[in-house]
């Protein structure tokens, strides 16, 4: 809850020498605050509400929307949002990459789904190739010259790709047959990855309890 300063100022107020008497003066001014907002809610319909809602010139919906959905920008490499949040930031990031196959990149030579992830690819010496190189082949390690607004760090943690690593293990053949390319060569350590490790890793990567 935020508290204006005019509201502090009267808790301030009835300071005398004690801390015990300003620890008590201020929470009774939270307490009266809180019953006069929720007096206030309680006497709003939702007719009252929706029109002060529109009045307003910033949308609170949309802006949630925006901080949520992000600005929309992907992983060039494997199609991961940017979880930056919002549009006010000139350097876009994920927490958790995923196997590029899955962004329909593809071995050049077998046509196999690239199970490499972005954050493994970038400390390699494996080439891309797409149109922002026009069709040559480029050094991921140097994938800022191309993409310098993407920051690609390694990973920070094995646990943390094992969702999406576990995805591309069980929906194999699909993602193949969607993409019209042939299977990854899934590592065997991958296979042995459970939901509930891959869910582990997945909450862990975000803070999830």
């Amino acid at each position: 809850m935020s508290i204006s300063s005019e509201t502090g100022k009267t808790a301030l107020f009835q300071i005398k020498s004690k801390c015990h008497q300003f620890t008590k003066s201020l929470t009774e001014s939270v307490c009266d605050l809180k019953e006069q907002l929720t007096k206030q809610f309680c006497d709003c319909n939702d007719a009252d509400i929706m029109k002060t809602l529109s009045n307003l010139s910033v949308k609170p919906q949309d802006e949630l929307f925006k901080r949520m959905f992000g600005c929309g920008k992907q992983c060039p490499f494997c199609q991961v949002p940017c979880e930056a949040g919002g549009k006010e930031h000139s350097e876009h990031h994920a927490v958790v990459h995923r196997p590029q196959g899955l962004g329909q990149y593809r071995w050049l030579t077998t046509k196999k789904l690239l199970e490499t992830l972005c954050t493994t690819a970038v400390h390699s010496e494996i080439k891309f190739k797409n149109a922002a190189t026009l069709w040559e082949l480029h050094p991921y390690k140097e994938y800022y010259t191309y993409y310098p607004d993407w920051k690609i760090p390694p990973d920070s943690t094995i646990e943390a790709s094992d969702y999406w690593k576990y995805v591309l293990v069980t929906y194999n053949d699909r993602f193949a047959e969607e993409y019209r390319a042939k299977p990854a060569d899934i590592p065997e350590s991958w296979k042995t990855i459970t939901k509930e490790q891959a869910l582990k890793g997945l909450k862990e990567a975000f803070n999830v309890k």
